[in-house]
């Protein structure tokens, strides 16, 4: 029985052993376990943070591409409403009387003949017939008021009401939309 006592002996041992090496062995695959899922965790959180700020990124660009875009499509109402009360302005000023139109038209040459010798006018067709024939009156495709040249045509005045129109909008465009929409 000896020898087989011996065997035992070695088995129990080698058993012991294997136990020791395997709780060894799970004990560290325990930890390399333990230390994996921390470091998943803080890979997750880094990439949900990444994400996040990458979110946060897009929105904020599209928001400010949105309001870019809004302001756009404002100015260009603004604009529009501006171009129309110039046209309403344009047609009020083609349906002016010819009482009126006479009254404004000999305004206009007053005040030109204060600035230059006014020897040719141009005007409406319409205008042509109010003025009198102290000067060579031509007739033109205008909406009215009068452009007026000295002897040789080397000074021009133009009072024409196109021009005058252009001119108060470029001068006063900005009372102009604060009387339109509320501005100061």
């Amino acid at each position: 029985m000896g020898l087989e006592k011996v065997r035992d002996e070695v088995l129990q041992r080698a058993s012991r052993e294997a136990d020791k090496i395997r709780m060894k062995a799970e004990e560290e695959a325990a930890a390399i376990i333990k230390q994996a899922e921390r470091m998943a965790k803080g890979i997750m959180e880094a990439k949900e943070e990444e994400t996040s700020r990458l979110l946060e990124s897009i929105k904020s660009k599209e928001t400010a591409s949105f309001q870019l875009e809004v302001k756009k499509l404002e100015l260009e109402v603004k604009k529009e409403l501006i171009d129309e009360t110039f046209a309403e302005a344009r047609k009020r000023l083609k349906a002016l009387s010819d009482k009126k139109s006479e009254q404004y038209l000999k305004q206009l040459l007053d005040r030109v003949k204060e600035e230059i010798d006014v020897r040719h006018i141009y005007c409406s067709r319409e205008g042509s017939k109010l003025i009198g024939k102290n000067f060579a009156v031509k007739g033109e495709d205008m909406l009215g008021g009068i452009i007026a040249e000295d002897e040789g045509g080397r000074v021009r005045v133009d009072y024409s009401y196109e021009t005058m129109l252009e001119s108060i909008k470029e001068a006063h465009l900005q009372d102009i939309a604060g009387i339109l929409f509320g501005q100061k």
